[in-house]
């Protein structure tokens, strides 16, 4: 259940990145202080490629990811990256438990028991935010670019809308 929740959030962010050009998708936006939609994709992918690892290998850290530049800068790159990590997240279908690795800005990481879908719990709100901030800085500068509604909008704000609107 947790994979197909965050499944359905990057199909969300794969959408509208297939209809973004790659010069919007690798420029500097002023809304978001001058950095890229291509920087906000590349963290949030990369935040789901370390706990993929850590699935592997029991543990995860953030603070450690590799930074793919080309994630940022390279659309169909990205999407290609995307589509794998919604494979790998069908295929991996059991909790599992995890060490989370964080420093925090401390001199050595502490280690914090976690697991699968804890993190995955969390990469739906990670996920979600930086979806919000991108449609921010894309309305901004863009507000020709179509995008959806519920793009960037947590699970329980639709739901009390909807609600609201019943």
């Amino acid at each position: 259940m947790l994979q197909k929740i965050n499944i359905d959030i990057i199909e969300q962010l794969s959408d509208l990145l297939k209809d973004l050009d790659n010069v919007v998708y690798k420029e500097s936006l002023a809304p978001l202080h001058y950095h890229s939609v291509g920087q906000h994709v590349r963290h949030v992918t990369e935040f789901y490629l370390c706990l993929l690892k850590g699935y592997e290998t029991g543990e995860v850290n953030y603070d450690a990811r590799q930074r793919d530049l080309r994630i940022e800068v390279d659309k169909d790159f990205t999407l290609e990256v995307l589509k794998n990590v919604t494979n790998h997240l069908n295929f991996y279908q059991n909790d599992k438990q995890l060490i989370l690795q964080t420093a925090f800005g401390l001199e050595e990481a502490i280690n914090i028991p976690s697991s699968f879908f804890r993190e995955l719990t969390y990469l739906i709100e990670h996920t979600i935010h930086h979806l919000a901030i991108i449609k921010i800085g894309l309305n901004e500068v863009y507000p020709e670019i179509q995008i959806a509604p519920d793009f960037g909008v947590a699970h329980s704000t639709i739901k009390h809308r909807n609600m609201q609107n019943a």
